[in-house]
């Protein structure tokens, strides 16, 4: 397998990477999901400022996906599911309006290291003067923010449900206990007959 270091040595500009990251941010699978779009620019901007070597999946969640310090790659699989998101939208960005890009951007798996490759026999298409848009036609507002989750890893999720268990156990217990309290109470005092003397 080439890695990402071999694969990117030279053969794409600085320029030409800067214009298909662009490419990718503008299509509307990335503009749908800001996360993957924090994410590819992210590496992207790593790789080329030399750090690709650092692109682990610590400095992801801390730095492009926003989790906190304590993130634990080894118990939260998050950026790698997130990178798998990454590489279905990256092909379908590709597949859906990337056809005349001449710079494709992959993360093969196994690593989050991006690739540039330069497709052979494409130019670089006429970029069109931007239309102004019309107030009428304005496009859609942005999607709003995924919410933060309530727990930082899935440890922590997994504890707090086994307290919610157990305190759902000691209100049954409690709850038992006052019954057999109060429910004897209430319960007739047989009438002495005088038979058991």
């Amino acid at each position: 397998m080439i890695d990402a270091e071999t694969a990117n040595a030279g053969t794409v500009s600085e320029a030409a990477i800067r214009q298909a990251l662009t490419d990718y941010l503008q299509s509307q699978t990335f503009r749908r999901s800001p996360k993957l779009a924090a994410f590819l620019s992210f590496i992207v901007e790593e790789e080329l400022a030399g750090r690709g070597d650092a692109i682990k999946a610590y400095t992801i969640a801390t730095r492009a996906l926003n989790r906190s310090p304590s993130f634990d790659p080894a118990n939260d699989p998050s950026v790698r599911v997130e990178a798998g998101r990454l590489r279905r939208a990256l092909e379908e960005a590709q597949n859906q309006e990337g056809a005349a890009w001449p710079v494709r951007i992959v993360v093969p798996v196994g690593g989050y290291r991006p690739i540039f490759e330069p497709r052979s026999g494409t130019a670089a298409p006429e970029r069109p003067e931007p239309v102004p848009v019309r107030p009428e036609t304005a496009s859609p507002p942005e999607p709003t923010p995924e919410p933060a989750p309530i727990f930082d890893t899935r440890g922590q999720a997994i504890i707090a449900g086994l307290l919610t268990a157990i305190l759902l156990l000691l209100a049954v217990q409690v709850g038992l206990k006052l019954h057999g309290l109060y429910g004897s109470a209430t319960r007739p005092v047989p009438a002495d007959d005088g038979r058991h003397r």
